[in-house]
């Protein structure tokens, strides 16, 4: 097989492997490990060489793989520590707009500067939505879902 097309899937995979890693689910998520397994085993087959080198290289694309997965993940983590950390700053920042437009914005990249909660691939994890007398503020992550809205500060559920 053409080892351009093998780099190409490899990267290919990885790639989706950090994307993967920013949903959120923690890198023992089912969907993680049969991803890694699924991959490692088509890599593992697609490399051309003998049997030893198919799976040496297998096993060395499994321990990128689930680096760039944790590495996903860790970003993921970030950006949700942010938002715990920062999450007040979004309701300063869309009172503000409210008292310049008289209405809060239809999306959070309306507010001037927004880049809070921000993933390396994936967009912000701060879910808003804009109702009819304000807003709902939201972030969560496998355990915790944090709530705010232009009258309440942020609470956590679970």
């Amino acid at each position: 097989m053409n080892r351009c097309i093998v780099i190409a899937f490899t990267t290919l995979i990885i790639a989706f492997g950090f994307w993967l890693g920013e949903g959120g689910e923690p890198p023992w998520a089912f969907t993680h490990i049969a991803s890694a397994i699924v991959s490692t085993v088509v890599v593992g087959v697609m490399i051309p060489g003998r049997l030893w080198f198919k799976t040496v290289s297998g096993v060395a694309f499994l321990m990128i793989y689930v680096g760039v997965l944790y590495s996903g993940w860790y970003s993921f983590n970030l950006a949700f520590k942010e938002c715990v950390e920062k999450g007040e700053e979004v309701r300063v920042q869309l009172n503000q707009f409210y008292t310049q437009h008289n209405q809060y914005p239809e999306r959070l990249n309306q507010l001037p500067g927004f880049a809070l909660c921000v993933r390396t691939v994936r967009p912000t994890i701060l879910e808003y939505k804009k109702t009819a007398n304000g807003y709902l503020l939201s972030f969560k992550d496998q355990f915790i879902e944090h709530t705010a809205t232009e009258s309440d500060s942020f609470m956590a559920h679970k």
